[in-house]
């Protein structure tokens, strides 16, 4: 099964090796802009809602914070860093 919440960690030159945390599904913003990484907003959100159960969150940290300690990696920090902004 493939995990869309958490990710990485990847290299930082500020936080040293960083465990990314995409806690809002891809594109979902409330904004349109032209020179956004992610690409064209898929879905417009203007209300407040939870995107993912906190269970999931949490569940999908420390199976990749498992999986990288097996492999002899570390992380530094836990960064959320989301694929929209509602």
């Amino acid at each position: 099964m493939e995990d869309y919440i958490s990710f990485g960690p990847v290299p930082s030159r500020r936080l040293g090796r960083s465990l990314g945390v995409n806690n809002i599904p891809g594109k979902t913003c409330t904004y349109g802009c032209v020179y956004c990484q992610i690409g064209k907003t898929i879905s417009m959100e203007f209300e407040r809602r939870e995107f993912y159960k906190i269970d999931e969150i949490i569940n999908s940290v420390n199976r990749k914070i498992d999986s990288v300690e097996k492999r002899g990696e570390k992380i530094d920090f836990i960064t959320f860093v989301p694929d929209g902004e509602p």
